[in-house]
C-alpha cells in the first residue's frame, strides 16, 4: 500500500512543503510541490533519480525550467506573445501560466494527491475565463498516473489547449535513444509538417545551444533508453495527446520528452484547440514509467 507523507525543501530563503507518495514494495517515491507550479520535482527507483532539477531556479519567481510543468491554457509562445478573444489581445507567457502558480491542496488519501487551480483577477488578465483545474498525482508501483480535469466556471466558451513539459535525467545526449512512432516530425511547427523517419533522433546542429523535434500523430507510448546512466523512461498518455516534444539544452543533464494537446498558436487558430462550453468538464490522463536497464 501507497504512503503518503509530507517533508520541507528550503533553497534560498524560501520554504516548499512537499508531498511524497511512496510504495515501499516497488521501491519508489514521487514528489510533489503544490507552490511550485504543482508539479512533480521527484521520481526515484530505489533512490535512483529520474526526474532533473535546476538549481537555484527551485526557488526563483521565474519559469521553472525543471520537474514536469502543467501547461495551460497553451503550449508554448503564441504568435506575437498574446491570445485574441472577442477582438481583443491578452499577453500569455511562454507554455501560459499554470506552472508559474502555487497550487492548492484539494485532498490527499488512497487516491493520492489531488490538486486545485482557480482562475483569478491576475489570471484573467491574461486568460479572460473563469476556470478550475484538477490535476491528480498517483503512484502505480513504478508508474506515475497523473490527470487533468479542465473545468469551465464562466458564462461563456473557453478555449484552452494543454500539455507537460517533464525533464528527464540523462547523462549525455548521445547516449540516449528513442522509441517513437508518429506521422511528421520537424523542428518548426508552421508550415507543412515533412513525415518522420522511421528512427526519431535527437541531435544538434553545430554551434546550437539546443535541440528540438516537434511530432504530430504520435502513437503513445514514447520511450526512451539511456545506456549512460541505464534509465528507461516511457510516457504513455490518452487520445487527448496527440502531439509530442523531445528537447534538449546544451551543457544540461536532462532530456524533455513530452505529451502536448496543441501547438504554441493553437487557441488562436479556429479547430486547433479545445473548447469547453459553460459548466463543461474535460479530463486528460497520461502516465510515466521508469525502469533500470
Amino acid at each position: 500500500m501507497n504512503q503518503i507523507t509530507t517533508q520541507y525543501v528550503t533553497e534560498n530563503g524560501a520554504c516548499y512543503e512537499q508531498y511524497v507518495i511512496t510504495d515501499p514494495a516497488a521501491k519508489t517515491s514521487l514528489t510533489i510541490t503544490p507552490e511550485r507550479g504543482g508539479m512533480i520535482t521527484g521520481f526515484t527507483l530505489d533512490g535512483d533519480e529520474y526526474i532533473w532539477t535546476r538549481r537555484p531556479n527551485f526557488s526563483e519567481c521565474n519559469r521553472p525550467r525543471f520537474g514536469v510543468p502543467v501547461l495551460f491554457p497553451s503550449c508554448g509562445n503564441p504568435d506575437g506573445g498574446v491570445h485574441n478573444f472577442d477582438g481583443k489581445a491578452y499577453p500569455m507567457e511562454t507554455h501560459g501560466f499554470a506552472d508559474l502558480c502555487a497550487w492548492d491542496v484539494e485532498s490527499v488519501g488512497p487516491d493520492g494527491v489531488t490538486l486545485a487551480l482557480e482562475s483569478t483577477p491576475l489570471t484573467k488578465f491574461l486568460y479572460p475565463f473563469d476556470f478550475t483545474l484538477l490535476v491528480n498525482y498517483n503512484l502505480e508501483g513504478n508508474k506515475a498516473a497523473i490527470s487533468l480535469t479542465v473545468i469551465n466556471e464562466g458564462d461563456k466558451p473557453m478555449p484552452f489547449s494543454f500539455g507537460y513539459h517533464p525533464y528527464f535525467m540523462a547523462s549525455a545526449l548521445e547516449n540516449v535513444d528513442f522509441d517513437i512512432k508518429c506521422a511528421t516530425c520537424s523542428e518548426n511547427a508552421k508550415g507543412e509538417q515533412p513525415a518522420a523517419p522511421e528512427k526519431i533522433t535527437l541531435t544538434r546542429k553545430e554551434g546550437a545551444d539546443n535541440t528540438i523535434r516537434l511530432m504530430t500523430g504520435v502513437q503513445f507510448p514514447m520511450t526512451f533508453t539511456d545506456k549512460g546512466n541505464g534509465h528507461k523512461v516511457t510516457v504513455d498518455a490518452d487520445e487527448t495527446f496527440d502531439k509530442g516534444v523531445l528537447w534538449q539544452q546544451d551543457a544540461e543533464n536532462f532530456v524533455c520528452m513530452e505529451p502536448w494537446n496543441g501547438w504554441a498558436n493553437s487557441v488562436n487558430e479556429e479547430g486547433k484547440h479545445e473548447v469547453l462550453d459553460v459548466d463543461e468538464a474535460m479530463t486528460s490522463e497520461w502516465s510515466i514509467t521508469i525502469e533500470k536497464v
